[in-house]
């Protein structure tokens, strides 16, 4: 992890007032033990997907009915792991996850009719158990099924939801669903670690135990450092901290964007994930900075000029890996016209890392706040921990906000008034 540009940054470990904050920070986060921080949910929750993965693998395809965050981790995972779309001959796949992350009727519709629903599990999920959406498209789909198969449509219902409370978890012991809890105070905006996310990869056959043991690595270094720290604060800010201080500098000094510019192909679908991580947890209370995401070399073409040469009030994360493979079949041969004789015996990829380190080289150029974060492996393992590191660094840019990270207090308004507005018509 480097930073550049952030000369004008006042970090709060070269205060003494601050260093004490992120002592006490550190010491709020042990106590509350929090689920996402702990993850002491996982030794349990992986006992119960081992034996869950026979009844899974009845199925060929996974239809996951969520929204936000019930849907934007797994489909990250999908995305990244067992892509099925433009990438669909990377990796054959017998399994395959349909996610219907909007109310598109025409989108679910097509997956009613043509999917071949009696190998098709229905996969609804909700920490609320009351998500307008989710729970419209549970009906139809309850409804569809029930027409099909009068006799056993229940062996094809999934739920993920609270433990305890919510219309959903009153659904499972109606009906006698098949299901997982999603943890107390375990907000989906970080729920792709729990049931949420490891039940689609799971079933996708992704190597989730990987992905898992990513966080938990990503986890033990962090308070390792932090233990570090506390004992003596002439070591270094635990990096996360560092990466924390460099966002909330840069709003304390105006630059109210914050670029999330990916440059590893496979991941780009973690842009979207972050955007909601991001946005929710810190955009409250006349506070935070707009997250703009982008994905290299694609938006070279088509948002770099606005990064570079617009309005100075950008700062930025770049995601970078030097590891991709360089594929036999995507090397440039000789006997190029003598103005392109400079690409004879180049690679894809290379053109791939040269367009990486100009793009990061121009925005330092440019003076835009920047964290460089480079990645030597781009696997589950390597996914799981960008993730938690990501959530955290989140939670603790929060802190030093003042504000909570784990609410999202505006968002409730509109869904009181959607509710309204269909209970009236």
């Amino acid at each position: 992890m480097k930073f550049y540009n952030t000369e004008r940054f006042t970090y709060p470990k070269e205060d003494p007032i601050a260093i004490r904050a992120v002592r006490e920070c550190i010491e709020k986060l042990e106590e509350e033990k929090l689920p996402f921080v702990t993850l002491d949910f996982i030794p349990g929750l992986l006992r119960e997907l081992e034996e869950l993965a026979p009844y899974f693998a009845k199925f060929d395809n996974l239809l996951l009915l969520g929204i936000g965050g019930s849907a934007l981790g797994p489909h990250a995972l999908q995305k990244t792991f067992c892509p099925q779309d433009k990438f669909i001959l990377q990796k054959q796949s017998k399994k395959q996850l349909w996610v219907v992350d909007n109310v598109d009727s025409a989108h679910l519709e097509e997956c009613l009719e043509h999917l071949p629903l009696e190998k098709t599990l229905v996969l609804t999920v909700s920490k609320s158990g009351s998500t307008l959406e989710t729970i419209a498209q549970y009906f139809i789909c309850r409804q569809h099924f029930q027409k099909l198969f009068p006799d056993s449509w229940q062996n094809n219902f999934f739920v993920i939801t609270d433990q305890e409370k919510g219309f959903l978890r009153e659904e499972i012991r109606k009906y006698g669903y098949k299901s997982l809890p999603v943890p107390a105070l375990l907000g989906g905006r970080f729920s792709v670690f729990c049931a949420v996310g490891l039940v689609p990869a799971l079933f996708l056959g992704i190597d989730f135990k990987a992905f898992v043991q990513g966080a938990l690595e990503a986890r033990n270094q962090f308070f390792a450092e932090c233990h570090a720290y506390r004992e003596n604060s002439q070591n270094p800010l635990p990096q996360l901290f560092e990466l924390a201080n460099f966002a909330f500098a840069a709003m304390s000094n105006g630059f109210s964007e914050l670029i999330f510019f990916n440059y590893i192909p496979k991941w780009s679908s973690l842009n979207y994930w972050f955007r909601q991580l991001w946005s929710e947890s810190l955009g409250k209370n006349g506070k935070g900075s707009t997250p703009v995401i982008a994905l290299g070399t694609v938006d070279q073409h088509s948002i770099l000029q606005l990064f570079l040469d617009s309005k100075p009030n950008k700062a930025a994360i770049f995601l970078e890996s030097y590891t991709q493979p360089r594929n036999i079949l995507c090397t440039i041969a000789d006997s190029l016209p003598d103005e392109w004789k400079w690409l004879e015996g180049k690679n894809i990829t290379d053109i791939l890392y040269a367009e990486t380190k100009a793009t990061k080289q121009s925005m330092i150029n440019h003076h835009i706040p920047l964290c460089a974060m480079n990645f030597p492996e781009t696997g589950e393992k390597a996914f799981g921990r960008i993730m938690w590191d990501l959530c955290m660094a989140t939670i603790l840019t929060a802190h030093f906000l003042n504000i909570d990270p784990y609410d999202q207090p505006a968002v409730e308004e509109s869904k009181m008034l959607a509710k309204k507005t269909l209970s009236e018509q």
